[in-house]
């Protein structure tokens, strides 16, 4: 398996595996706005040539955060999301040197949220009606090993 940084020529592989994963997929546009202002935050997972999940963030206030993770269905409990994870994270913590790294995750999506619990990541608070169909997320934390400063959140 290789982790490489997405490029263009991923696009249409990443929206395949957006559309299969999500209820509500991201569109195009959103995916590509995301890259091209955090080119550094995109990861995509490759399997013999084939891209077979992917990662994005973004940084906000000094924050990263992780706006969306998904693995293609028969390639979903091999550790991929979790090497893709830790790849971003690496990059936030290690690179960037951000103190804290956020997420969003349904509350309906409890495989979701206990992969990240098993990551290090702490639920912060609720956020009611956070999706289109009103439902609500769990807004989750994980902070750098000795960081030091306030977690600054923007909702918008």
């Amino acid at each position: 398996m290789l982790i490489r940084k997405f490029s263009s020529k991923d696009l249409d592989a990443v929206e395949k595996i957006e559309k299969e994963a999500f209820t509500n997929p991201y569109p195009t546009s959103l995916l590509i706005g995301f890259w091209s202002m955090y080119p550094d935050c995109f990861y995509v997972a490759e399997i013999d040539g084939k891209v077979v999940g992917y990662i994005l963030g973004s940084m906000e206030w000094g924050n990263g955060h992780i706006i969306s993770l998904a693995v293609k269905k028969e390639y979903r409990g091999l550790g991929i999301g979790k090497i893709l994870l830790k790849t971003l994270e690496n990059y936030y913590f290690n690179t960037a040197k951000c103190n804290y790294i956020v997420l969003e995750v349904r509350v309906s999506n409890t495989v979701a949220r206990k992969f990240y619990y098993k990551m290090g990541y702490k639920d912060r608070k609720l956020l009611p009606n956070y999706y289109e169909d009103g439902e609500d997320a769990i807004l989750m934390i994980k902070k750098r090993q000795n960081a030091k400063g306030v977690l600054i959140i923007s909702l918008w």
